[in-house]
C-alpha cells in the first residue's frame, strides 16, 4: 500500500479501459434490445434499448473524470514506519 497518488498514465489507461468496456456493452445491448422487442420480450428489449441510448453519455462522463486526488501525507519509508526493535542485549 502506498500514499502516492495514481500516475497520470495509469489513470488515463483506467479511464480508457472503462470507456471501452461501457461502449462494448452498449454496442451489444442495442442489437439485443431490438431482437428482444421483435421476439416478444418487450420489457427486456426496452431496458436494453434505454441502456444503449443512455450509456454513451455516462461513458463519456466517466472517461473525462480525471483523478485529481492528491496525497495528504508524504510518502513514508517502510523502514521508518516499523516500530523500534528490542534494545541492546
Amino acid at each position: 500500500m502506498t500514499t502516492a497518488p495514481r500516475s497520470p498514465e495509469e489513470d488515463r489507461r483506467r479511464r480508457v479501459r472503462n470507456y471501452l468496456w461501457t461502449m462494448a456493452f452498449r454496442t451489444v445491448a442495442f442489437p439485443l434490445g431490438i431482437w428482444a422487442i421483435v421476439s416478444g420480450w418487450t420489457v427486456v428489449g426496452w431496458i436494453l434499448a434505454v441502456c444503449a441510448v443512455v450509456l454513451p453519455s455516462i461513458a463519456v462522463m466517466f472517461a473525462n473524470a480525471v483523478d485529481r486526488r492528491r496525497s495528504t501525507t508524504r510518502p513514508v519509508s517502510p523502514v521508518r514506519s516499523l516500530p523500534p526493535g528490542p534494545g541492546p542485549a
